[in-house]
Order: structure tokens, then C-alpha cells, then sequence
């Protein structure tokens, strides 16, 4: 009995030791979460919208985008926001070459409870012929 009982014995408290190694060693490579979970920025997780523009509010920095199921959502943007496009690199404000029914792609960060454009690139115009 003696010789079946301590290598079982041995068997579970292995076992049980590599389970609770296992447990304590769940870290995913390069997460920033795994590092400082405390003081991870949920913020700057990032976002790509394809679309049109149907509604531009300058005065709020803000735009609505459609998407081509119908969604929309409002994107805001700030001074660091870039702006490509052959007809941004036209203009002295990038921002101010957005019209209502441009085709763009967006590039997002959250920001507080605002999806923050980091990038806008506006596709050129079809041509209709």
C-alpha cells in the first residue's frame, strides 16, 4: 500500500504545483496591460472608419460619418489631427477641405467618451464618366 500511496501522493502535489504556476503566469506578449494594469490608458485604443461625411459641425470640431450599412457615428477632431488627400494638401487647414458627401477613412483614438480622429484620408472623387 506504502508503494502505491507515495507516488500518487507525489503525482498530486506536482500536479497541483504546476497548476498554480500556470495560474500566475497568464501574461500575454508585449501587452501594455500586463505592465501597469493600474495605470493602463484604455484611451488610446484605436478605431478605422470607412464612409461619407453627411453632416460637418466646424464650430463643435466634429463630423458625422455613414457608413455603407447606414451607421453612423460622430468623429471629433483636433489640431492634431492630419489631413491627407490631394485636396488637403491644397489647403492652409487641413480640416477645412472636408465636404459633406466626401468619401474618407478614418483613423480613430478614444478620448474620454469621444471617438478623436487622429488620421482623415479623403479619397479622390469618381469620376462619372
Amino acid at each position: 500500500m506504502k508503494r502505491f500511496l507515495t507516488p500518487m501522493l507525489a503525482a498530486a502535489v506536482t500536479l497541483s504545483a504546476a497548476a498554480l504556476v500556470a495560474q500566475q503566469d497568464n501574461r500575454r506578449p508585449n501587452d501594455p496591460r500586463d505592465e501597469n494594469p493600474q495605470t493602463y490608458d484604455s484611451s488610446k485604443s484605436a478605431a478605422t472608419f470607412e464612409g461619407t461625411v453627411s453632416q460637418i459641425d466646424p464650430s463643435g470640431s466634429s463630423f458625422v460619418l455613414r457608413d455603407r450599412s447606414g451607421s453612423e457615428v460622430t468623429i471629433s477632431w483636433d489640431q492634431s489631427t492630419r489631413v491627407m488627400g490631394a485636396e488637403a494638401s491644397q489647403a492652409s487647414s487641413g480640416m477645412s477641405t472636408l465636404k459633406v458627401g466626401d468619401e474618407v477613412v478614418v483613423k480613430t483614438a478614444t478620448q474620454g467618451s469621444k471617438t478623436l480622429a487622429t488620421t482623415v484620408q479623403i479619397r479622390p472623387k469618381k469620376s462619372s464618366s
